[in-house]
């Protein structure tokens, strides 16, 4: 299946400390196993597609608005590592994995200034922390972490099973994340089954969400909204 939000055509990242973070048994296991956590209490995959997809798309959303490699490479650092705080339970997994992964990557020679440029990141992605972008690196994280939404993440194809979170993310067949920097303008653009949720749906589960997105884009300097089938849902 293809990835959503991300299209065989464009490039792979430049070799950089993301790529370094992907080749790395230990922070790739610990991944896993924050997956782990979220999987036995019944939440949508957060293991490694998930990661990586929100690393490359961070990158890539800076790079479309023409931030540098650097700031590109540390947006795609904090996608990969955002929810390594799973690990230690969902609550408060924000501010717990941002310290987590700030010691983390100064044990791996990273500065302090480029780690602690991905903690704030890590601390500020969750609606459900008062969350806030900051910065640029920031406010791409909580953009393109906000923007995975598909069906892929959802883990047991047993209908009578889905709860609220499982039948919208089931509902959206494909999800694009377009930037136009001429006019300043970040659109997610969603196709969605309707027999399992509604647009309606979608903005009265994740309505906070894409708030926070719009905050977010703004921070970048740019509008931000949400298309369900074509049409402006939020």
């Amino acid at each position: 299946m293809k990835d959503p939000l991300m299209s065989s055509k464009i490039a792979p990242l430049r070799s950089s400390l993301f790529e370094r973070l992907r080749a790395d048994t230990e922070m790739m296991t610990l991944i896993e196993r924050a997956d782990d956590v979220l999987a036995s209490l019944g939440y949508t995959d957060h293991g490694r597609r998930h990661a990586t997809l929100v690393g490359m798309t961070a990158s890539r959303l800076l790079a479309s608005l023409g931030y540098d490699a650097r700031t590109c490479d540390l947006a795609a650092v904090a996608g990969l590592t955002h929810d390594l705080g799973n690990c230690a339970g969902r609550q408060n997994h924000a501010s717990a994995g941002a310290l987590f992964v700030y010691h983390l990557l100064l044990a791996r020679g990273v500065s302090v200034e480029d780690a602690s440029t991905v903690m704030i990141a890590v601390a500020n992605h969750d609606e459900n922390e008062a969350g806030a972008a900051v910065d640029p690196v920031s406010a791409a994280l909580i953009i393109a972490d906000k923007a995975d939404m598909h069906r892929s993440r959802v883990r047991t194809r047993r209908l009578e099973e889905f709860d609220d979170h499982d039948r919208a993310n089931y509902a959206v067949t494909a999800a694009a994340l377009d930037v136009a920097a001429a006019r300043k303008a970040i659109d997610l653009r969603l196709s969605l089954e309707t027999q399992y949720a509604e647009p309606a749906d979608l903005v009265k589960l994740f309505g906070q969400r894409f708030v926070m997105s719009r905050d977010a884009a703004a921070v970048l300097g740019c509008a931000y909204n949400v298309h369900a089938n074509g049409a402006v849902i939020f």
